[in-house]
């Protein structure tokens, strides 16, 4: 395009901006780009990536009652929620009410909590601890033990859901059993069952807000 062509170009624009229908096709043009960047970030949200605030003291000291976190979708449509994942998922009866948990155990295994003599290491005293078992062995926590809020003369919440026999319960099909961090105050599996693949929402990969408190979370 020649500069005449450039300015030609300019005056013409210049002269239609003037005319009503061409001010009403330019909006709604504008119209159209809005509503399709507001589709692309609600699918983005939808089956992405959102971003979920934390509600309660259950999975303390992993994550704290009002930080935002960010929770992952994508990666659950190829593989399946596993142990350690600090996931969002919707109770069985609780709606599309979201909750934070952690993954204990998947599809036929077995869960329950035992109560434990352990000895202090420094004064060789008895005391009693209470472990989550799967399968009948205790779970390897050791990755996030450290920030795990247990608190002191408190006892574990049991398995008492339904279905369960003794205290052990076995996880269906489909299913994944999840607990809080803060597992004498949590409400999870052990009251309401495991929860199916299809309300598992994501998972949680770290903390965006407050940023002061920004981290990635295990």
């Amino acid at each position: 395009m020649t500069r005449y062509d450039k300015a030609t170009r300019k005056v013409c624009e210049a002269m239609h901006e003037k005319e009503p229908g061409y001010r009403a096709a330019s909006n709604i043009d504008f119209l159209f780009f809005i509503i399709g960047l507001v589709l692309v970030l609600l699918a983005v949200r939808a089956f992405v990536i959102e971003p979920v605030k934390v509600d309660g003291p259950s999975m303390m000291n992993t994550l704290q009652d009002g930080e935002r976190c960010i929770v992952e979708k994508a990666s659950y449509w190829f593989t399946k929620p596993k142990a350690g994942d600090v996931v969002i998922v919707h109770f069985p009866d609780k709606g599309n009410t979201a909750f934070v948990k952690r993954v204990v155990a998947t599809a036929g295994q077995t869960v329950e909590v035992r109560s434990e003599h352990t000895a202090d290491p420094d004064t060789h005293a008895m005391k009693l601890t209470w472990r989550v078992y799967v399968d009948g062995k205790p779970i390897d926590e050791s990755a996030y033990s450290d920030n795990m809020l247990i608190d002191e003369g408190w006892t574990y919440i049991p398995v008492r859901c339904a279905g369960s026999e003794n205290g052990v319960y076995t996880v269906p099909e489909g299913c994944v059993f999840v607990m809080g961090d803060h597992r004498t105050n949590s409400k999870d599996s052990r009251d309401v069952g495991a929860i199916p693949l299809y309300d598992v929402v994501g998972r949680v990969h770290g903390v965006m807000y407050p940023f002061k408190n920004a981290r990635g979370i295990r």
